[in-house]
């Protein structure tokens, strides 16, 4: 039984490429950060991830984006979409990029701006700016380091696969992760997934319901009023 939960959880909630075995030989240096990097992470807003299945961390990344927004008194939010290329998301969790565009909000529409001007290709929906991010994870990286940056506004990253080992100081860095996991999960299994979140706090969510709920978090309409209080 170890075993098993030892491969369900490393597929969500480890990074694919393995760590480096204690004892083998002291962990290697950071790069540096770049010129002004250090200023743009301590004025960032509050930034979160969501991992799961492609189907349901989508949503519940929308909410939890909504849920920011509200918190900080934000105009809107990015959303950021990370998933291998081999794992397309269902329709009806892709960003509503055919929303008309009376359903946009000014302040999204704002945010979206300041992505384009970054050569991030974002889309306002409701009250969030969405952004797939390449496939590639360094190239996901880099645009989510851009975003970041740019954005002056709450951050969601949701990964729908197997966390690439390219986001793991991202991750780190972020005040807050979320594993998206059914609520009747074995609790064991449900243990083993938050001792292996990254980030400054942690907290495991189950998926919205169908219907309502994800629509209303697809448009950016909805909040995860379940998260817990920021921990600045």
């Amino acid at each position: 039984m170890t075993g098993l939960l030892d491969r369900i959880g490393g597929f969500f909630f480890e990074p694919t490429e393995p760590r480096q075995a204690a004892g083998s030989g002291p962990a290697p240096q950071a790069a540096p950060p770049a010129v002004g990097a250090a200023d743009a992470t301590a004025a960032a807003p509050f930034g979160a991830a969501v991992l799961g299945a492609p189907a349901a961390v989508v949503p519940v990344a929308a909410a939890c984006a909504g849920e920011l927004r509200a918190r900080e008194r934000a105009a809107a939010a990015a959303i950021c979409i990370w998933r291998p290329l081999a794992v397309p998301l269902p329709e009806p969790d892709a960003p509503a990029a055919q929303s008309p565009a009376g359903a946009t909000t000014p302040g999204a529409r704002r945010l979206t701006a300041r992505l384009v001007g970054r050569e991030l290709a974002a889309t306002a929906c409701g009250r969030l700016a969405w952004l797939a991010l390449d496939p590639d994870p360094e190239l996901a990286a880099g645009q989510l380091r851009r975003c970041r940056a740019a954005a002056a506004a709450p951050l969601v990253l949701a990964v729908a696969g197997a966390r690439p080992a390219a986001f793991e100081p991202l991750l780190e860095d972020l005040d807050l992760t979320i594993a998206v996991l059914a609520a009747d999960i074995d609790p064991a299994l449900r243990a083993l997934a938050l001792a292996r979140l990254p980030g400054r706090a942690r907290e495991i969510v189950p998926p919205l319901p169908p219907g309502p709920p994800r629509w209303a978090a697809m448009a950016g309409l909805a909040r995860l009023r379940s998260l817990p209080g920021p921990g600045r």
